[in-house]
This record gives structure tokens, sequence and C-alpha cells, in this order.
């Protein structure tokens, strides 16, 4: 199974769409919050299926705060971060990742791209797709996912 993951969309739309270009196919999109308008636009266009959670700067929205999913028998844990504190650090999550029982814990809100262990929980951020946010390099992500493990790795757009 192969999942594409955008976070920190801040109306990149176009950066987005090149995103999904460069993914190929992909059986799952994951977004981890904010951005959810270019979301939607994105979803009416094309027909995919989509785990998505809010962001702090999705105001209004009626979409959760963290969701679980599986991938190849792997637990995933998806928020967005800011109810965790990621930008001052990531123990809150790290523990959150454990005490669900998650393989792979996905996050946003920083716009920084990260792939760490964090005692056998992948913690995994895909940075920003926002030209303005991204640090100069707009980036998402895809997790190559089977039975054994799952592979997350950062990619940066074309």
């Amino acid at each position: 199974m192969r999942i594409g993951v955008v976070s920190d969309i801040h109306g990149g739309y176009l950066n987005l769409q090149q995103a999904l270009f460069e993914m190929g196919s992909i059986d799952l999109l994951v977004h981890a919050g904010d951005g959810r308008r270019d979301i939607d636009r994105l979803l009416a266009e094309h027909a995919l299926y989509c785990q998505r959670v809010a962001g702090n700067c999705d105001f209004a929205s009626d979409l959760p705060n963290e969701a679980e999913f599986y991938l190849e028998g792997h637990k995933v844990y998806l928020t967005h971060g800011h109810h965790f504190g990621v930008k001052q650090g990531l123990v809150r999550l790290g523990l959150k990742g454990k005490e669900t029982g998650a393989k792979l814990v996905i996050f946003g809100h920083t716009h920084q791209p990260l792939v760490e262990d964090y005692y056998g929980v992948i913690l995994f951020n895909p940075g920003s797709l926002s030209p303005e946010r991204s640090f100069g390099r707009p980036s998402y992500g895809v997790v190559d996912a089977d039975e054994n493990n799952v592979r997350p790795k950062v990619c940066y757009l074309k």
C-alpha cells in the first residue's frame, strides 16, 4: 500500500496539485490539517479516498482533531499536532503514539519535515506545501506499507 501525506497547505493549491502528480499512484491521501479548503477543492476534482483532520487554521471545521486507521495491519495515529505542543517538543506526541499503540504518528503544524523514531513509534511530519511557510522548500510525504513495516519518506517538490 502506498499513501500520500500532506499538511499545512495554507493556500498552496498549485503545489498540492503538483505533489499529487509527483506522488504517482496512491491508495490513500492523508491530510494532517491546515488547508481544508485546498483539500476540499482537490477532492472535488479527483476521485480520492482521503483521511484528514482539522488544523489550528481550519476555522469552524467539522473535521475531527485526531483519527486512527490501519495501513497493512499497522496502526496509524493522525493529528495536526497543535494540541500536543509540537513546536516546543515531540515528547507528548510520542507518548500519545505509544499510548494508542501506533506504529506511525502523522502530524503537521511545525511546517518542518521530520521522520524520527520515538521508542519504536515513527513520528512523521511531511512539512508544508505553502510557498511562504515551507522555509523555501515545499514538501510532502509518501508512505509505503506492507505487512512487515511502514516506510515514510519526505519528498520535496520538483
